[in-house]
């Protein structure tokens, strides 16, 4: 039988540290399931398995503090999240997508292929992913990080923001790094990606040279933006949870092994 990974008000429902409940722990739940989803899996060991959003908690239940996914990625680090993080996002795209955009009907969920259909126009809704960028600006043995002005924001991280229709990735480095810091760049180069549900990005991450230019944070989206010695950083993401982290340590590992004897 196939396992469940349960949410409760956008929250998850842990079976001790792990996000997954087989059925036979479980009592019916069908009288409290406001929506429910197939989550097939990508990633070898990682099984497929159905998550279910709760309208209620039902008893058996009732013990159980709902944890935010967001905390959940912190503690257990993203190899463990990987397919809350995908339920997650397919629980989030059935919600915001359960009428028709074009004439208002309600959508049918047609599984295994992971669409909602409109029974009446006959339009297709996938699951939606929103592209996103975030790069590493260097200079040398410096990097530039900066604080987000999001409430509670504490650490230093690299520049981000969405792809614009009709750029292309290596235009929206650019375009992001002067719009949010007033620098000029070039070197733009692709390393890696990352899903990132909260709700439904995926960030390709770049590191970019720097050319001219001072640091003239954006001040509606970067609280303060510096660059910082590859061994003296302020605090950054961790490279188990962020591809953010992972720039950051590669980069700088490689910056101070080249510096060796």
């Amino acid at each position: 039988m196939t396992h469940l990974i349960l949410f409760f008000e956008g929250r998850l429902l842990l079976n001790g540290d792990s996000p997954m409940w087989p059925p036979n722990q479980l009592a019916d739940l069908d009288a409290v399931t406001h929506c429910r989803v197939h989550v097939p899996s990508l990633i070898a060991g990682h099984p497929p398995c159905d998550a279910l959003e709760l309208s209620s908690l039902p008893a058996h239940l009732a013990g159980i503090e709902p944890m935010p996914v967001r905390q959940f990625l912190m503690h257990q680090g993203f190899d463990a999240f990987i397919l809350a993080g995908r339920a997650s996002q397919l629980l989030n795209w059935y919600r915001s997508h359960r009428f028709c955009g074009c004439c208002g009907a309600q959508n049918v969920l047609r599984q295994p292929q992971q669409v909602l259909g409109c029974p009446h126009c006959e339009v297709d809704y996938y699951p939606r992913i929103n592209p996103c960028i975030i790069v590493l600006v260097t200079r040398g043995e410096q990097i530039l990080l900066a604080r987000s002005v999001r409430r509670g924001a504490t650490f230093f991280s690299c520049l981000a923001g969405f792809i614009e229709p009709g750029e292309s990735a290596e235009q929206a480095v650019a375009r992001e790094v002067f719009e949010e810091v007033g620098i000029e760049i070039n070197n733009i180069r692709y390393v890696k990606s990352q899903p990132w549900p909260f709700p439904s990005q995926l960030m390709l991450g770049f590191y970019a040279d720097y050319v001219s230019g001072e640091i003239v944070p954006e001040a509606a989206e970067i609280a303060e933006a510096h660059w910082y010695d590859v061994n003296r950083l302020p605090e950054t993401p961790a490279p188990a949870i962020s591809v953010a982290g992972q720039l950051i340590q590669e980069y700088c590992d490689a910056v101070m092994a080249s510096a060796e004897p």
